[in-house]
């Protein structure tokens, strides 16, 4: 199963399940595909993020780690951390009940559609330790 994030002509984003890109193609170009949240069927493919993968550790792979632990340092020092209440602060930001700041957090599948039906624009970003 391959998973691709599609968005409709009306910036709305979201993702698909397929067997194959052929078979996205073909739901595609048949207009079989429509969004979850307005159900337009105009869909295009977002870019997909970048994997890596080593074989051996290598320069460049001190290199990734370098980068990912210089992210994590930012977001820890620049982003306040409400863990299972990123939706509901989200939420009091988008209405303007409160001062806007950086967040992260997690969220259930319910809370992200609650979250995209509102509007309310946010970053999935993975988490995940590199081993030394």
């Amino acid at each position: 199963m391959i998973i691709y994030d599609l968005q409709c002509a009306r910036d709305h984003k979201f993702e698909g399940w397929f067997k194959s890109r052929e078979e996205y193609d073909r739901e595609n170009q048949a207009k079989r595909l429509s969004c979850p949240l307005c159900g337009n069927s105009q869909i295009t493919l977002l870019p997909a993020g970048g994997h890596v993968s080593v074989k051996e550790r290598t320069a460049n792979y001190d290199n990734q780690k370098k980068m990912v632990k210089a992210f994590s340092e930012y977001v820890e020092k620049n982003f306040d951390n409400v863990g299972a209440d990123f939706a509901k602060e989200a939420l009091k930001m988008h209405f303007e009940e409160v001062d806007h700041r950086n967040i992260l957090g997690t969220m259930t599948d319910g809370e992200e559609k609650e979250l995209q039906e509102e509007g309310v624009q946010y970053v999935k970003v993975p988490v995940r330790k590199l081993s030394s």
